[in-house]
């Protein structure tokens, strides 16, 4: 959440873009609205079978503490090749994560921006959900301070839970998981999928927050979180030409399934930046 007078990359500076044909649920009436959604869930959940490459999935666009809104609190989906990675926990990202048909067992890695509840409310639900519905115990969280605490103390709180299903499903119990805390910009993770790095941004009076930059094998997707402008957040598209396929900066949607609650950027690796953005 931020003050509107500093949405200068989440507010103006793309509201246009996301008028292009996307799976983009634009606003409009309530109802009409979880219908768009429902397709659009649909949709994607048809595109993402099989797909080869890189997708980027928006799973929730909403900001701040509103309940019920119909395009969930921040949320993302970014998978390559059977392998998948979330950014953010707002309410809604375990049940949006099981619409996209993507199977809990592909998840390897959490990303938290930052600490306010709109982006990790649901970060230890999607665990003990994840859990029982195939996710490996081998998966990972990255995010900054006091992140470990905040996972040891909901396992914590969860012990009872989590024996009672074991016990129901014959499964052995969620142990807690792997935690890394990112206190500074640089070097966060590398597998045999993505690298990622993180940048600090700023966020009063949330310190610290990041965002992040994943360097996939065919596109880089980056993801400001929460922040006002900052030359840093610019920096992270360096490498690389930014020009697109239609000659404008700005190529086809065709890997992005919804709009974002951050400013977003994905650019292929021969070039050609493609842009993201949650309008409130």
């Amino acid at each position: 959440m931020q003050n509107a007078t500093h949405f200068v990359c989440r507010r103006t500076l793309l509201t246009g873009i996301v008028a292009a044909p996307t799976l983009a649920i634009a606003a409009a009436p309530t109802a009409a609205r979880a219908e768009n959604i429902d397709a659009a869930a649909a949709r994607a959940k048809a595109e993402l079978k099989d797909a080869k490459g890189t997708k980027l999935v928006l799973l929730g666009t909403g900001s701040g503490p509103i309940p019920s809104l119909p395009r969930r609190m921040a949320s993302n989906l970014m998978v390559h090749n059977g392998a998948a990675y979330v950014l953010d926990c707002g309410i809604g990202v375990t049940n949006e994560y099981a619409r996209t048909g993507i199977p809990f067992s592909a998840l390897r890695s959490i990303f938290i921006t930052h600490h306010h509840p709109d982006h990790n409310i649901e970060y230890g639900p999607l665990l003990i959900i994840g859990w029982v519905s195939g996710m490996r115990q081998s998966v990972r969280a990255y995010g900054p301070p006091p992140l470990a605490q905040m996972t040891e103390d909901y396992f914590r709180s969860a012990k009872a839970t989590i024996g009672f299903w074991a016990e129901d499903f014959h499964m052995s119990p969620l142990r807690t998981i792997e935690v890394y805390e990112i206190p500074n910009s640089g070097p966060v993770m590398q597998d045999d999928t993505v690298n990622v790095t993180s940048i600090l941004v700023q966020h009063p009076p949330v310190k610290p927050a990041l965002g992040y930059r994943f360097d996939f094998p065919d596109r880089s997707i980056a993801f400001s979180g929460d922040t006002v402008a900052l030359e840093a957040i610019a920096q992270m598209d360096q490498r690389g030409q930014r020009s697109g396929p239609r000659g404008d900066g700005f190529p086809r949607y065709g890997d992005i399934r919804t709009t974002t609650d951050c400013c977003c950027w994905s650019r292929r690796r021969n070039g050609g930046g493609r842009y993201g953005s949650h309008a409130r």
